[in-house]
């Protein structure tokens, strides 16, 4: 592959993800990241030169439906979802194991205490 071919699939490349970015419903955004790498990385050996054109005539008919597709997107934008939201994840103190683990139980549940067995009664069903 010419120099300059390259340098034209890396700025396509390139145009596509940062385009797919900009995808507000989550699913559709990775979904179009995702595609772009398979197909590249797929015909990453490429070398026919008119193969090469057919792709990239093709990656640039994407580039331009994917454009069109976030323009649509922006305009019905909906509400993130939890996945998308980034995680703060604190260290936690090991020095007392009961004030470790107080984040894992429920705040309406109370902890269990232990009790005698239940009895079972025998019920007449008729």
């Amino acid at each position: 592959m010419a120099a300059s071919s390259r340098a034209q699939v890396l700025r396509l490349y390139r145009a596509l993800l940062r385009e797919s970015q900009r995808f507000s419903c989550y699913g559709y955004r990775t979904y179009a990241i995702r595609r772009i790498k398979d197909a590249f990385r797929e015909n990453k050996n490429i070398t026919d030169s008119e193969k090469i054109e057919e792709l990239l005539n093709k990656a640039k008919a994407n580039l331009q439906v994917i454009q069109r597709q976030v323009t649509i997107g922006e305009m019905y934008a909906t509400e993130k979802l939890v996945i998308e939201y980034p995680i703060d994840i604190q260290p936690r103190k090991a020095s007392n194991p009961e004030t470790t683990l107080a984040h894992l139980q429920h705040p309406t549940v109370p902890p269990r205490t232990e009790t005698a067995p239940r009895t079972e009664t025998a019920h007449a069903h008729v």
